[in-house]
């Protein structure tokens, strides 16, 4: 697939959840929005939000379609931000508590962080990062792998690739 027409195919298949994409067409669209962002981050913060906003759903959609080639459910996209929900979730918590004496900020010691909550709230923080981390770099792995050949649960192959 070539760059327009993994273009076309990205908003022309915009919200299209269903299906399967090949490497090209996904990593031709992943170009094109960073081409996007570059060319719009100079016009200010609204034209570049304006264009973020363009380019996020199907940008969702292709990654979904790609992961489906890979006979991946498009979850697995999910799972980095999981495990950064729960890093953010862990800091607030501990912020609050903190906040509210509950872990007395003054008499926080670094010798003793992995005391009490201040050792559940880093082990948590860690826990999530590192979910966020691995699982980012499985949905690497599958985004990289080849397409299967054959039809799959989600469908039959992209079409074959042309040269124009």
């Amino acid at each position: 697939m070539s760059f327009v027409a993994a273009i076309q195919s990205g908003f022309r298949n915009y919200a299209k959840f269903a299906g399967r994409a090949g490497r090209s067409e996904f990593w031709w669209w992943t170009l094109f929005t960073v081409l996007v962002q570059a060319a719009t981050s100079g016009f200010g913060d609204t034209i570049n939000g304006l264009a973020s906003l363009a380019v996020l759903l199907p940008s969702l959609a292709v990654h979904v379609r790609r992961l489906h080639d890979t006979n991946r459910s498009g979850w697995w996209m999910a799972a980095p931000i999981a495990g950064i929900v729960v890093a953010i979730f862990v800091f607030v918590a501990f912020g609050i508590l903190t906040a509210f004496d509950v872990v007395d900020g003054a008499e926080w010691d670094p010798s003793t962080a992995f005391d009490g909550v201040s050792a559940w709230a880093i082990t948590l923080l860690a826990a999530g990062l590192f979910v966020a981390l691995a699982t980012g770099v499985m949905n690497l792995v599958f985004l990289l792998q080849r397409s299967q050949p054959v039809a799959n649960r989600f469908g039959p192959p992209p079409p074959p690739r042309t040269v124009q």
